[in-house]
């Protein structure tokens, strides 16, 4: 049975009960008091649904409106100059309809490919860069179309990755204090470029029935947070509660969603989830959303924190880098991995 199959207007309401919109805005204008006041908001968010909504965020709509329309002139390119674009051993590029599937997960036993088309981007890396030149996983070069082919959409993609990165970090503080840590502690982690796939989803309109059949399976994703974007008008994103319900989030106008990742409920020893989702696009008309992965430094040595963890709460992971974890969550999930690009990190 298809776990969206559901009244969405009844999930909307259920959702907006249990996602909370959370501002930012104070902590950061640095308003005394406010960073404390959000780390105990971000706390009960991060241990219940671990989704929420950042109001505040400062990113200019205008911004986010040029990405998704970038988004579309990419997605509207014939398929042959797309898949000269093809994604490569580092996660970056064009990933065509159908081949990915959500493998390294225990939520949903996936039995079809995800229905979606993918663009992905990092740091607009030159060819001189250090990490280039050393060729280290997950640190290569993006690729785009000829510029002719699509006038500033480079500029358009590259805007909105240089400002959701940047938010990215200022949020960090308020997720090390919601753990009881100090609010600088996660920043090295993520320093000299983390690990920040941005993708550019296209779900064409679903011409099936079959309940298998996802625009993306459901899952839980792998970074430390995702910060999504998406476009009002066209639902298909469903969450699933702690009571296993699933609910579709609205789109909430000058918002962005957060959810947890994999990392985040590592390095907490489960005491953040990381939440169940996935998309259905039943609309009959193309859906578009755009998904940020932040996530530390490769090289981050992921292991659990000290507040969360002690006697009768002993450590459930090894320690690991977070290198390690790309490499098994990637050869999982995406079928490019699974024919040749497996390569593993240095030793």
């Amino acid at each position: 049975m298809n776990l969206f199959k559901a009244k969405r207007a009844r999930d909307e309401a259920a959702a907006l009960a249990q996602i909370p919109v959370i501002d930012f805005g104070p902590a950061f204008a640095g308003e005394p008091g406010a960073l404390e006041r959000l780390a105990a908001e971000v706390r009960q968010a991060c241990e219940g649904v671990a989704f929420l909504y950042i109001k505040n965020h400062g990113i200019d709509q205008a911004v986010i409106d040029r990405a998704f329309a970038a988004s579309r002139r990419f997605h509207a390119l014939p398929l042959e100059q797309k898949l000269a674009l093809k994604i490569n051993a580092n996660n970056i590029g064009y990933l065509p309809v159908n081949a990915s599937m959500q493998r390294a997960t225990e939520v949903h036993k996936a039995t079809r490919p995800n229905f979606n088309e993918s663009f992905f981007v990092s740091y607009d890396r030159p060819a001189d860069h250090p990490d280039v030149l050393a060729g280290k996983p997950f640190r290569g070069r993006n690729q785009w179309p000829d510029e002719a082919a699509v006038p500033g959409l480079r500029a358009d993609i590259m805007a909105y990755f240089t400002a959701v990165e940047a938010l990215g970090h200022r949020m960090l503080p308020a997720f090390a204090r919601a753990l009881d840590m100090p609010a600088d502690f996660f920043a090295p982690f993520f320093a000299d470029e983390g690990h920040a796939p941005l993708r550019f989803l296209h779900y064409p309109p679903q011409e099936t029935d079959d309940p298998e059949q996802f625009g993306a399976g459901p899952h839980t994703d792998n970074g430390f947070l995702t910060i999504l974007a998406r476009e009002d008008g066209v639902p298909g994103l469903a969450v699933r509660l702690l009571n296993g319900e699933w609910v579709a989030p609205p789109v909430i106008p000058g918002t962005l969603l957060i959810n947890l990742g994999n990392i985040l409920k590592r390095w907490s020893n489960n005491r953040f989830q990381a939440t169940p989702h996935g998309v259905v696009n039943e609309t009959g008309a193309d859906r578009y959303s755009i998904a940020f992965f932040f996530g530390p430094n490769p090289a981050a040595r992921i292991e659990c924190l000290p507040t969360c963890t002690g006697p009768d709460n002993p450590p459930r992971y090894d320690p690991a880098t977070y290198l390690d974890l790309i490499f098994a969550f990637y050869n999982a999930n995406y079928d490019h991995r699974q024919s040749g690009d497996r390569q593993k990190p240095a030793a």
